[in-house]
């Protein structure tokens, strides 16, 4: 069959537009390959219970509001005073949380003193590639050993002075009594395997809130030197 000359240029046209697709497709896919291979590695705090995690990612927050987000995680465990939903955790019953696990939406699982914690798989995926703030993750070092063989994130940890200081601080948080000693304990365990974890980038005494915090930044401005150019 003969094609005249306005048929053939209209072929070459879609063929050109066909060809242009292709071309910026593939782009796209390139650099959503390499948004992902070069994003933002979140930014992992932690310690044992009571060392000051949450107090210091909260002067994060405050001082740096547009460079840190702080993914909540799912608890299984009841809300604290002061605590608020969707801010500091997302508080959900056993059952959903067994339901969320089940369908495979949980990361970065954990239980600690009969309760359990957990990030949200695809929350903590699509924060990642917007590379426009660090992503800051709060774990307990038996998670931490885990991820670190299953991702990529930069570790802090922040330590107590001493057992006394830490058993102190322990009693504040108002828990029953009887729960004291074995919150020690797991505590105390956990310094020993945050000290023989070689991946952590920094290790942090806690003893001066103030100036724990100095360092805090001081670190994180090394880890992230790109975020702080032009910040506060």
């Amino acid at each position: 069959m003969n094609m005249s000359k306005i048929e053939m240029y209209i072929i070459e046209v879609l063929q050109r537009m066909l060809s242009n697709f292709t071309q910026n497709l593939a782009q796209v896919l390139i650099e959503i390959v390499n948004s992902r291979q070069h994003a933002v590695k979140p930014l992992v705090i932690l310690g044992p219970s009571g060392v000051g995690k949450y107090t210091m990612i909260k002067k994060l927050k405050k001082k740096y509001p547009k460079l840190f987000v702080k993914l909540p995680s799912y608890t299984t465990r009841g809300r604290r005073e002061g605590e608020k939903n969707a801010e500091d955790f997302y508080f959900i019953t056993k059952e959903e949380f067994d339901k969320k696990k089940n369908e495979g939406k949980l990361f970065g699982i954990q239980e600690y003193n009969n309760n359990y914690y957990a990030t949200n798989k695809d929350v903590l995926e699509e924060s990642v590639v917007l590379n426009n703030k660090i992503i800051i993750l709060n774990y307990h070092i038996e998670t931490t050993n885990y991820i670190n063989k299953n991702g990529n994130f930069n570790y802090i940890a922040l330590l107590p002075p001493c057992e006394a200081e830490l058993e102190r601080r322990i009693i504040q948080k108002k828990i029953k009594p009887e729960e004291i000693e074995k919150r020690m304990k797991e505590s105390i365990n956990e310094i020993m395997l945050i000290n023989e974890a070689n991946y952590i980038n920094y290790r942090i005494v806690n003893d001066n809130e103030s100036e724990s915090f100095k360092k805090l930044e001081s670190y994180i401005k090394e880890l992230y030197p790109n975020f702080f150019v032009n910040s506060g």
